[in-house]
């Protein structure tokens, strides 16, 4: 309980236990809550996915094929 007093802080109540504490024995958690240090709790690293870079595809890696036959028409003798 914050029944005393204390220069320079106020009472405030935990977001998340409900109870009555000086404001500067709180903490403010990641999603804003202030909280009283017991129920004070890090970020979850899974929030912070790493940076994953897609492959380079190549769409088509064969070369074009090369026409073997010359186009035009063809006369016989």
């Amino acid at each position: 309980m914050a029944n005393y007093y204390v220069p320079g802080t106020t009472n405030t109540v935990c977001d998340v236990t409900g109870f009555k504490m000086k404001r500067s024995d709180c903490k403010v958690r990641w999603d804003g809550f202030v909280v009283i240090p017991e129920a004070w709790e890090q970020r979850q690293p899974q929030d912070f996915p790493p940076n994953i870079r897609p492959e380079r595809v190549i769409r088509d890696a064969r070369p074009q094929p090369v026409d073997d036959e010359p186009s035009g028409t063809y006369t016989v003798v």
